[in-house]
């Protein structure tokens, strides 16, 4: 039997478009309420414990990453400011020429913001972009999705353990991709590339990925594995109905993620469904 791996990245609340009347409260508490839902997930999320839970016994290894975050961020509002003081608003790009125009301003640590965002740009990583505060670590949004807590207790009962990732802790630093931050620290090891995780892939026959956002964290872990192991190539498989995009950005945004997954798939990575999927 071929050894199966799959990896689901962020399957979180906060990235999940739950209904009103499912949440806690039925959202009477904000705390309760998800800070970036993407279309879609929630569905995708089903699916893929549906799956999941189906071919428990074909599957030898689980990985599950969680988006960490302290609320004073690096793309966060409040690490911001614009020229008259305001801090920023969610959904704000900024660049290297903003900073230096002082359009907008670091409200701490200037020279490091400033090099981080360029450092962005001469790299060509994803531009720097302010989220909502999300996945704040110890709160309702950090947690994974109910559906994804019920597999990892079938997986625990099945004699198994999870491996549980978190990524995103260093406010420096964003961390889309599951293997590195998007700009490693040299002080900080957490945001170097994790070469003992895609040596552990690696020893696997397949490797499924699944999770959120298609858009940003999972096209982001699939470039870095690509590009950082490409001999992992030919054993990946993205299970397509299982992970939507961040709605409402830029349409040639989405046109650079696209060439993310079609440069991955002339590499060797398969494009599936749950249901087209053979062991």
């Amino acid at each position: 039997m071929k050894k199966v791996a799959v990896f689901a990245i962020d399957y979180q609340n906060d990235f999940c478009d739950i209904s009103p009347n499912d949440l806690p409260q039925k959202n009477a508490n904000p705390m309760y309420s998800p800070a970036l839902p993407v279309n879609g997930a929630v569905e995708d999320v089903k699916r893929f414990t549906a799956w999941a839970k189906q071919n428990l016994s074909k599957i030898q290894r689980f990985y599950f990453t969680q988006d960490s975050h302290h609320r004073f961020d690096i793309a966060h509002p409040s690490w911001w400011q614009d020229k008259d003081g305001n801090i920023v608003s969610p959904f704000t790009l900024i660049t290297s020429a903003d900073i230096t125009s002082g359009k907008y301003i670091p409200r701490m640590n200037y020279k490091h913001s400033f090099s981080y965002v360029k450092s962005l740009e001469d790299q060509g990583e994803f531009p720097h972009f302010i989220w909502p505060e999300h996945c704040i670590m110890g709160t309702w949004g950090h947690n994974f999705h109910d559906e994804i807590n019920s597999l990892i207790a079938e997986i625990n009962l099945s004699g198994n353990w999870p491996n549980i990732i978190t990524k995103g802790s260093n406010p420096y630093t964003e961390h889309f991709g599951a293997f590195r931050a998007n700009i490693p620290m040299a002080q900080d090891p957490s945001t170097s590339l994790d070469f003992n995780l895609i040596n552990a892939l690696m020893s696997m026959d397949e490797v499924i990925i699944v999770g959120e956002a298609r858009s940003h964290c999972v096209a982001n872990s699939l470039r870095q594995l690509v590009q950082e192991a490409p001999s992992l190539a030919p054993k990946l498989v993205i299970f397509e109905d299982c992970m939507s995009d961040v709605p409402n950005l830029p349409a040639d945004f989405y046109v650079g993620v696209q060439k993310i997954y079609d440069d991955a798939k002339a590499q060797g990575v398969r494009i599936e469904t749950t249901t087209s999927y053979k062991f």
